[in-house]
């Protein structure tokens, strides 16, 4: 009797905002991008405060050390998506509408039942760094989910 192996669950990672009580998990694209993905998980955890990007539509990013030298895979970003900027060395996650083409180095999905979290994470991040005059920072805690 043949026993068939069962698939190894993917590596997972976890988004957590305290300040607003809302953890987001993603998917790590493994196996389309393992080189970033390696190099995304050694520097975890990743404690960084979040910015949002002005001409590209809806997206948040979190700043971070990773200079990252390898080889891109480049991919058209949709909603969930989670790429490596590498000029600016920062972690960026689209919540909503994108108005540029430009393709993206992804490494990982936000799953669909945090694409909620998500956006309210991104619209928080737009008032508090955007459109609100108090402005106040919002913290992003990036690291290895524990199932």
């Amino acid at each position: 009797m043949a026993v068939s192996a069962s698939p190894t669950p993917q590596p997972r990672l976890e988004l957590n905002v305290p300040d607003l009580d809302l953890t987001i998990g993603m998917r790590l694209d493994v196996e389309g991008n393992p080189e970033l993905c390696a190099a995304i998980r050694a520097m975890l955890p990743l404690k960084s405060l979040f910015g949002h990007v002005v001409i590209s539509g809806d997206g948040i990013w979190l700043p971070s050390r990773l200079v990252y030298m390898g080889k891109p895979v480049m991919v058209t970003r949709t909603v969930g998506s989670v790429y490596l900027n590498a000029p600016g060395q920062s972690i960026c996650l689209t919540y909503g509408a994108i108005t540029e083409t430009a393709v993206v180095n992804e490494f990982a999905h936000v799953e669909d039942d945090s694409l909620a979290a998500l956006k309210s994470v991104g619209d928080a991040v737009w008032r508090r760094t955007v459109t609100d005059p108090v402005r106040r920072s919002v913290l992003g805690i990036l690291r290895e989910a524990k199932d």
